[in-house]
């Protein structure tokens, strides 16, 4: 008793406790309603990777490792289309929180048809260039490994386009703060993956199936059903403040609104293609240690992704919480809520990843039944939990501050992270002095701190809302009282 009363003594010490109250408004209110549709969402487009990889992972390790070198590759590309589904969100947020549905529709249908386009013309070029591709990445990897991520390549290439719409279409309905119908589509992908890519890879009523290149094609053709249903969504006006019929699309791009979304979207983009191209060159440094920890490495990252949904669902909803506070001149409260994302996080992320560690050997067992790809997964896995209590300084505070228009400060600090930390840590430790993988892990977990603490820095600071005039809110019998307090920058 003696120690409850004493932890309940500095608990009620905090500023926390005197704020609990609405705190608990903010979460069931605004955090929640946002959070737990779009973590229901990613979980569904993660596991379109993740099944891929189930569905082939019982052809052999050979299998397993040419989707996961194929996957590191292909998730440069959706990152890119997931940075200006970023811009679409922030844009189509902050055009609503100032009520100008016309801005927010302009600015999902610009992005919807620029992205398109340049996805086709990404896939035809990765098609055409797949071998050598393929050869960069897979480094020292055996030729079996080789064919079969090249043939893995070239067939996802083409749900690029696919990819792009449901990205951007999901973002926008996001940011118009519906998040139930990118979760209904997303989940309706998913199973439609697990569906077709079954019946391609082992066949059914007497038919064999068409093995390995199954598990790319299946995965392409539920994209593109998901896009198709993207597109009626917005098409029937489902949501009336984006309702965007066929023939808008054949109309001129208006340069204003599309510089708007890529003023975020181009930034964040430069990140995540130079983050992923880092992430993907840590990858190659992998290829060369043997198809079991190839394999292994796979599985780490595809479990540890799943153990982060919920931070990524957070920070997901900073990003649109924050964008609607701003829209609406409400800096204070933006940066409050950002804080309590931040620390729920933090502290969510950590017991859900310390009470996983584990568990880690059964969760490798569902991709694999060999030892020494399962050892390497269990030493990674909990590597992962050590370091998880960092992890929301590093991912949840950037897409906040994202939702303020500051996107050039995440910009430098992941480049930074990454090339400063995750390549030259990773090769140093992993490749010149023979830690292996786990070197290249311990590269990444610096970059996860460098990170960390140069975003935590920007948020305490305030210099994150430097675009907008500071504002002061009192808590008066229930009341907001805001009161416009202009600053210098």
């Amino acid at each position: 008793m003696n120690l409850y009363a004493a932890l309940r003594q500095r608990v009620e010490k905090t500023p926390w406790y005197a704020k609990r109250k609405s705190y608990r408004v903010l979460f069931w209110r605004e955090i929640t309603p946002l959070a737990v549709p779009i973590f229901m969402e990613n979980a569904c487009v993660l596991l379109m990777g993740v099944l891929s990889t189930f569905l082939v992972s019982w052809i052999g390790k050979e299998a397993m490792a040419g989707v996961g070198l194929a996957d590191s590759f292909n998730m440069v590309i959706i990152a890119f289309f997931a940075a200006v589904d970023l811009g679409t969100t922030v844009v189509v947020a902050f055009s609503l929180g100032k009520r100008d549905r016309k801005r927010a529709r302009s600015a999902a249908r610009q992005s919807l048809v620029l992205m398109t386009l340049v996805a086709l013309i990404l896939a035809v070029g990765i098609h055409l260039a797949g071998e050598q591709i393929i050869d960069v990445i897979a480094g020292a990897a055996t030729p079996e490994v080789k064919a079969l991520a090249l043939s893995y390549l070239q067939t996802t290439v083409w749900s690029y386009p696919a990819a792009a719409i449901a990205l951007i279409g999901s973002g926008a309905l996001r940011g118009a703060g519906n998040t139930k119908i990118p979760l209904l589509i997303n989940g309706g992908m998913n199973i439609l993956n697990i569906i077709i890519s079954s019946i391609l890879i082992y066949g059914m009523l007497g038919w064999h199936g068409l093995g390995f290149v199954g598990a790319g094609l299946g995965l392409t053709i539920s994209r593109y059903i998901g896009a198709i249903a993207i597109i009626y969504v917005l098409m029937i006006g489902f949501n009336p403040a984006l309702h965007i019929t066929l023939k808008s699309y054949f109309t001129p791009l208006k340069l204003n609104i599309l510089w708007e979304v890529l003023g975020i979207g181009i930034p964040a983009s430069i990140e995540s293609v130079l983050f992923n191209g880092g992430k993907l060159l840590t990858q190659m440094f992998v290829a060369g240690m043997g198809t079991n920890v190839i394999a292994g490495n796979f599985i780490a990252f595809s479990i540890a992704s799943l153990i982060n949904l919920p931070g990524n669902a957070l920070g997901s909803a900073s990003t649109i919480i924050v964008g609607k506070r701003l829209g609406k001149g409400q800096i204070a409260q933006a940066e409050r809520q950002l804080r309590h994302v931040f620390w729920l996080a933090t502290i969510g992320l950590t017991v859900i990843a310390w009470g996983t560690a584990p568990l880690a050997g059964m969760f490798a067992s569902f991709y694999s039944q060999q030892d020494d790809v399962k050892e390497v997964v269990k030493v990674l896995i909990w590597l992962n939990a050590a370091f998880m209590p960092i992890w929301a300084a590093s991912w949840v505070l950037p897409a906040g501050l994202k939702g303020a228009r500051d996107a050039r400060f995440a910009m430098w600090v992941s480049m930074l992270g990454m090339w400063g930390c995750r390549v030259v840590a990773g090769y140093t430790l992993g490749i010149v002095l023979g830690m292996g993988v786990v070197g290249v892990w311990l590269g990444m977990f610096m970059d996860w701190a460098v990170r960390g603490a140069l975003f935590y820095w920007r948020m305490v600071s305030g210099r994150w809302l430097w675009k907008y005039p500071r504002i002061k809110q009192a808590e008066v019998t229930g009341k907001t009282i805001t009161r416009a307090k202009r600053t210098g920058g």
